[in-house]
Parts: structure tokens; sequence; C-alpha cells
């Protein structure tokens, strides 16, 4: 079935998300949607829990890496703070016992202060329970940590989260906070949505925490003095989860006309024709995507969803063959398409996809 920002979905939904976004090494978003596939994962269903856990497993892992090497360029770079966050994130994050106790050796280096001499032994042995409480001399290569804040990034990851003492634990910033959420968004938007200042940066830190109405007032405010697409654009959502749908339409459609390049605005247009069964509509928009090059891969896969719901199974197929091309959708391609070779008794080709795509695991 279509998948959609606005649409409540079951577990495979998520599940095959989870793996789209791996695949396209868009690791927060795939980390998100296991997130979700694993609570809505029946308690019955025990096989299907243990692959949902394996991707959200290795997307934590990726994230945990690629959080490790941003903590080591803000060192590089002198910015301590910056990276013991980088640190502390990737440690939180990880799931391998390797990268964890990596990240957390490059933490407790910037909480301990800067040796004046080299200490004896003992002493050494005896400081490293305190260390991470000492008061570090000002330094570059010194850090105090934030006190009084923990790190929430691994809610919902159950017993892989790892427990630290008070000393060790940090609150990111808004400003990081904002940064991190923004990184999956498609195309030029990460630079675009970090570009536009801390206003709108407040706006969207609260929608995510699911405070719409004082985010709506920001980003109205922001409207009045000059229409933006991204501001347009978040607006419509607020618009539609407040149940109106024509009004989130305009503003979409509103915001695609100052910037017919927003990837953001057409996948939300589609979702939301698709959504309220308007299929020709949603049709045309992820033409419109394909003719302009709009993340191609995704709406090749997102047409032959439509034509698949529409009852025309035999062009789904084919958008899904041509989706094999794109690595990013391969996967979820073929899983589209075994169930229906299967139907139609095509056990060569069954196996032939099974094997390149799905590594031999159905």
């Amino acid at each position: 079935m279509f998948f959609g920002l606005f649409g409540k979905k079951d577990f495979r939904h998520y599940q095959n998300q989870g793996a789209k976004h791996l695949a396209a090494e868009r690791f927060a978003d795939a980390r998100v949607d296991f997130q979700e596939a694993l609570r809505l994962c029946p308690a019955d269903a025990a096989q299907e829990a243990a692959a949902i856990q394996e991707g959200l497993d290795h997307a934590c892992d990726r994230l945990g890496e690629l959080n490790l090497q941003e903590g080591e360029h803000a060192l590089r770079a002198g910015e301590a703070q910056k990276a013991y966050d980088h640190f502390r994130l990737a440690a939180d994050l990880a799931v391998d016992r390797g990268l964890k106790s990596r990240a957390e050796a490059e933490a407790l280096k910037l909480e301990q202060p800067a040796p004046a001499a080299a200490p004896a032994a003992g002493a050494a042995a005896g400081a490293g329970a305190g260390a991470g409480a000492a008061a570090a001399p000002a330094g570059v290569g010194n850090y105090k940590p934030h006190s009084g804040g923990s790190c929430t990034s691994c809610k919902g990851h159950g017993g892989h989260h790892h427990e630290e003492p008070a000393p060790m634990e940090m609150s990111l910033s808004e400003e990081d906070q904002f940064y991190l959420m923004v990184q999956p968004l498609p195309g030029d938007l990460p630079g675009r949505y970090a570009a536009m200042g801390p206003k709108f940066a407040r706006a969207y830190l609260l929608i995510h925490e699911g405070n719409d109405r004082d985010a709506f007032t920001i980003l109205q405010e922001m409207l009045l003095s000059g229409e933006n697409d991204i501001v347009l654009y978040e607006v419509a959502l607020i618009m539609f989860r407040g149940g109106q749908i024509h009004e989130s339409e305009k503003l979409l459609n509103r915001a695609l006309a100052l910037n017919p390049q927003n990837a953001a605005v057409y996948l939300a247009l589609v979702q939301l024709y698709a959504g309220g069964g308007a299929y020709p509509q949603a049709m045309a928009v992820v033409e419109k995507m394909l003719e302009l090059d709009i993340l191609a891969d995704q709406a090749q896969f997102m047409l032959g969803e439509l034509h698949e719901t529409t009852g025309n199974t035999e062009r789904a197929m084919e958008l899904w063959t041509k989706s094999l091309e794109y690595p990013s959708v391969a996967r979820s391609a073929a899983e589209r398409l075994i169930p229906i070779l299967n139907g139609q008794g095509r056990t060569d080709d069954v196996k032939f996809l099974t094997k390149k795509y799905l590594k031999g695991c159905c």
C-alpha cells in the first residue's frame, strides 16, 4: 500500500521504509522507521521483530560511526564542546560494543583535566572513577560536561540504551538538535533549513515536540515578512494535522509555485492526494517529479505503488522492474515484485530476485 506522511501504517510499512532509507544511507530516517516498526510489531511475530531489530542496530551503529567521525573532525578544529557532544551521541547511539567503547573513551579524554606532568602509576589508576566529575581547566582540549541533562536520542531502542552516571550525561543544544534533525531531508534542504535562522529552528523543534500551536504562531509571523516555500510547507503539515486538508493543499501548491525544486513539497502533495483517494492527481505530481528528475528513485517506486493501489498490477510491475536499477529502492522493489511473481508461478524469477536483492532471505 502507498506510504504517506499522514496515514497510519502497520509495522511492515515502517520496516520497508527503514530498509529503503538504510540502503540510501539515510540512517537517521532508517532508525526512526525501524523503531516505529518494532513498536507496532505483534508480540507473536518473533522472526519479524528480530529482522527489524537487526536493521535498527545497523542504523544506530552507522549513526554512531558518523558522529564519531564528526567528533574527531571537531576535535581537530579545536571545537572541544562540539566534539564531546558528538562522542557522547555516538556512544549512546552505537550498539556495537567496540564502537561504543571507542566513543566513550574519546569523550572521557575531554572530561579529564590535561595532566601538567605525568602522574604516578598509582595516582593514575585511582583517578579514573572521579575523572568525569573533575572540573577541567580552561584549554582547547578540555571540556566541562553538561550537568542535569540526559541524551534522549535512544528512546525506544530498548535494552541497547547505555545508562551512564550523571556526570557523563549530556543535553544537546537546540542548535545541535536542529542540525541533526534536518540532515536526512532530501536534496539541498538540509542546508536551506539550516540557513533559516534561530526563529525557524525553534518552530521546527516545537513541531517535533508535538507543539504545533506555538510553532504555528512563529511560522505565521515569519510569513508576514514574505512567503518562503519551507515555511509554507511546514505550515501546510500543521494544517493537515489539524484537519484542514484543503488549506494544506493550497499552501503546498503555493510553496511549489515559489520553488518548483522542493522535493519535500512534491512528496507531501503526492501523499496528501493519495491519502484522500485522489490517485490521478497523485500520479500527476509523481510524473512531474520524474520529468524534473526530482528524487527519481523514490518517484519511480511511488508511481508503482499508486498503480498497484488502483488495480493496475501490470504497470506497477513494469515500474518496479525499472526501480531495480536504483540501489536505494531496489530491495523494496524486489519485495513488491516477489509476491506477484510467486502468484504467477514464476519461481525462477523469484529465486533470482531473492538471491540478488534480498541476500537469500525472503
